[in-house]
């Protein structure tokens, strides 16, 4: 495959992920999440650590106690102006709690013992990579996936570390809800290129005014809860 084709499909299938909210029981085939792993384990992490676990939920009655966990203390975004639908992320059929391991921190220059900005710093990048690159690969499967971020709210993490047994120190970065879509979202919005690229000596007059920031976000809050 020449590079522009490598480009082409990789734009395109950056341009198929989409965060979905609305999920099919159907089953995700053996090995599919196997696979998505498999990729993650190759991200890019600070100085190398590997700062990551995976824990691949399919148990009903463990997701069941998930999704009350996170109903409790973390519920998820409605849209009053919405009609509910009967599909939500409660139907996914897996869930797959990337976690950080925090311990990796002594493999850093200096060897930290203890968390820090740097640090901190440091492991949100490396996990925000290998979790990318999670969402990616189902993309390429053709399967569908939500970040559920508030998953590593202080009391939701809490429990759900108890109920499927996360030790100390390991933490949960955040949470896949993984399956088939049951819904197609909305035509994504960006901003367009040139607004957004800077080159060289360029100074406030190239960036977005306060007003352009507080008139965009008001765009994408509008943007978003129509997903929700």
């Amino acid at each position: 495959m020449k590079e522009s084709e490598t480009y082409d499909y990789l734009l395109g299938l950056v341009k198929k992920r989409r965060t979905i909210r609305q999920f099919k029981p159907d089953p995700v085939p053996d090995g599919y999440v196997e696979k998505i792993i498999e990729v993650a384990r190759w991200a890019p992490s600070g100085f190398h650590t590997q700062p990551w676990e995976f824990v691949v939920v399919k148990k009903k009655e463990v997701k069941d106690a998930i999704v009350a966990a996170l109903e409790q203390y973390a519920p998820p975004i409605t849209n009053p102006a919405r009609i509910p639908t009967r599909r939500s992320f409660r139907d996914a059929p897996v869930f797959i709690l990337l976690l950080a391991e925090w311990r990796a921190k002594v493999g850093l220059p200096g060897h930290p013992e203890e968390k820090n900005a740097r640090v901190t710093a440091l492991y949100n990048s490396s996990l925000a990579s290998a979790f990318l690159y999670m969402h990616l690969a189902a993309a390429s499967l053709g399967l569908a996936s939500q970040w559920y971020t508030a998953a590593s709210s202080p009391d939701a993490e809490r429990t759900i570390k108890a109920i499927v047994g996360i030790p100390e120190p390991l933490a949960i970065y955040d949470m896949m809800v993984l399956g088939y879509a049951a819904s197609t979202p909305n035509p994504k919005e960006v901003r367009a290129l040139d607004e957004i690229i800077h080159y060289d000596n360029c100074g406030p007059q190239d960036f977005r005014t306060d007003e352009e920031v507080i008139a965009d976000a008001e765009k994408t809050w509008a943007w978003c809860m129509a997903q929700h």
